[in-house]
């Protein structure tokens, strides 16, 4: 299995399927806590990064398949978004990012079985290695991921982000540019670049949580 065509797959499609075709499992209503993904949307970095696209989960969409060492596994998920990031306006995309809102009662599950879908991607390519030199944890965010040895492919990392707290599991994918008009021309910038967005994104996301004013019980 390659590494780009799985990557390709989730970056156009994530393997979604309809609600209708899922197993009946109990779940909470699908946007009971969707407006904590805004804490997602509204980033700003100092380098000319910017948000370029978001997009919601088309309707119907509550699962997606990914591949495991065990096989074919489903994600359910209760809301996502699609956000992509961009230097410049009309520049190649740089990033391409899935908040996921996970139900409370399949989150281990779920992780796990995220985490194992890296380490198919690991050893199903020579060039791609686990990032190791990774924290635990970014602004209180669990951090893995894998980065490509060499500038090739459409993907060069997948990192996933997970709010143990309140179950979103967000997979980052760090991408390819043209040659010619891309932000780094060797591995070593591109992994300052990597770990530069992973640092202000996840600290933009904690600063916007600690904003968040929590609904009153009253409703007011």
């Amino acid at each position: 299995m390659r590494l780009l065509p799985v990557a390709i797959v989730l970056l156009l499609s994530s393997s979604t399927v309809r609600a209708q075709n899922a197993p009946n499992t109990a779940q909470s209503p699908p946007n009971i806590r969707a407006d904590e993904l805004h804490n997602y949307e509204s980033c700003t970095f100092d380098d000319g990064l910017q948000i370029a696209r978001i997009d919601s989960l088309p309707p119907g969409v509550q699962q997606r398949t990914i591949n495991t060492t065990q096989g074919p596994k489903i994600i359910q998920m209760l809301a996502g978004r699609r956000i992509m990031f961009a230097y410049g306006v009309g520049g190649d995309f740089f990033a391409n990012v899935k908040p996921e809102l996970l139900p409370a009662d399949t989150w281990a599950v779920e992780k796990r079985d995220l985490l194992d879908e890296l380490a198919v991607m690991v050893t199903s390519e020579h060039d791609i290695l686990p990032n190791k030199n990774l924290p635990d944890t970014i602004h209180g965010l669990e951090v893995h991921g894998l980065d490509r040895t060499e500038l090739k492919g459409g993907t060069l990392g997948i990192y996933l982000l997970f709010d143990n707290t309140r179950h979103i599991a967000t997979s980052v994918y760090l991408l390819n540019q043209q040659p010619l008009t891309r932000r780094f021309q060797t591995i070593e910038q591109y992994n300052d670049l990597r770990a530069r967005f992973l640092a202000t994104y996840t600290g933009c996301i904690a600063q916007n949580q600690s904003l968040q004013t929590p609904a009153k019980k009253d409703g007011r």
